[in-house]
């Protein structure tokens, strides 16, 4: 067993023994993960009626609050994976609520379910993830700090509004910096 597995296996223990701070410890390694997921599924058009949080903290909720002989989690995988089906299941179940029927029979907004089936949850392998950071340091390389929040941002799940918001830019600078990304120009 390795280093890490020993500490994720350590960390549980103290979860199911029911130590506040192991709680605080597991949400800090592994909320962003499932922020990301909830902001890569959240359909755009009902970003405006619902918040990613709250998704989020439903789903680590719904985890503290199962018993702890249900901690089973081996490894960290295995963890992101049951709350990654917690907060589809609770995505779904919201999704269900708002998925309208127009006049003419149509669905105003698909539902998870329908959008999960499209696009099932792969695992990415090691040498994929590391040609993936490969390229994001490529990108990230002598551009400016803000530049390089902005980009760390965008990959995060946050809208360009938000953005600009935070950062203190114009929605129209991260437009044109998301173009000369797309159009393959790395200059900020």
């Amino acid at each position: 067993m390795s280093s890490t597995e020993n500490q994720f296996t350590r960390l549980m223990e103290r979860v199911r023994a029911g130590d506040p701070e192991a709680g605080k410890e597991i949400f800090e390694r592994y909320g962003k993960a499932i922020q990301r997921i909830v902001r890569y599924r959240l359909d755009r058009r009902l970003r405006s009626q619902f918040d990613s949080l709250d998704f989020t903290q439903d789903a680590w909720a719904s985890f503290f609050r199962i018993s702890a002989e249900d901690y089973n989690f081996q490894t960290p995988e295995e963890l992101v994976a049951f709350l990654t089906r917690v907060v589809c299941n609770k995505m779904n179940s919201a999704y269900r609520k708002r998925c309208q029927r127009s006049k003419n029979g149509g669905r105003k907004f698909r539902c998870v379910q329908e959008y999960v089936d499209e696009h099932p949850i792969r695992q990415p392998t090691p040498s994929h993830i590391a040609m993936v950071e490969d390229e994001w340091q490529r990108l990230l390389k002598d551009k400016p700090p803000k530049i390089q929040r902005a980009l760390e941002m965008l990959r995060d799940g946050y809208s360009q509004q938000e953005i600009a918001e935070r950062l203190g830019l114009y929605v129209k600078k991260i437009q044109r910096l998301i173009k000369k990304l797309n159009d393959g120009t790395t200059s900020p």
